[in-house]
């Protein structure tokens, strides 16, 4: 009985741990996965508002998710299981202009993005901007809703 309790706890773990999904999609769809996380399940989704394409690549200890060019209002997002230590950066390449930082951590999450709701996917958005990287927990009408983070 235990060596069946110990495999059940080790495949529910290790399925969770290594769920990394990347797709593109134009807007978040409201409940695209069952997945049952521990603590929270969480989208985060990168989208270019500038003209010009610009190349983002996000990476966790875990985790590289590679380059990705977007054209303008083209969005990279991936989904994970939060583990309360998670952490994603992206470094943000455009025309000869560079950024690198955390897009992914506890406290921007829990001050920016979407709050805890029981048996609710969270999300958090970023808009790249000309004039900077800003963040919030929903994809409302810029600027209402939006926290600029970060400078090129």
């Amino acid at each position: 009985m235990k060596s069946f309790i110990f495999l059940f706890f080790y495949l529910v773990i290790t399925t969770n741990a290594s769920s990394i999904t990347n797709t593109q999609i134009a807007y978040p769809p409201s409940n695209t996965t069952n997945k049952v996380c521990f603590f929270s399940h969480w989208t985060v989704f990168i989208y270019n508002r500038i003209k010009n394409p610009i190349t983002v690549h996000v990476q966790s200890g875990d985790d590289d998710l590679g380059n990705h060019t977007l054209a303008l209002n083209e969005n990279e997002n991936w989904s994970f299981c939060d583990s309360f230590k998670t952490l994603f950066y992206a470094h943000f390449y455009w025309n000869s202009r560079t950024a690198f930082f955390n897009v992914f951590d506890t406290e921007t999450s829990e001050k920016y993005c979407s709050k805890w709701a029981h048996n609710k996917q969270r999300r958090c958005f970023w808009l790249v901007r000309e004039d900077g990287f800003y963040v919030g927990g929903h994809l409302n009408p810029f600027p209402q809703g939006w926290t600029k983070l970060h400078d090129w």
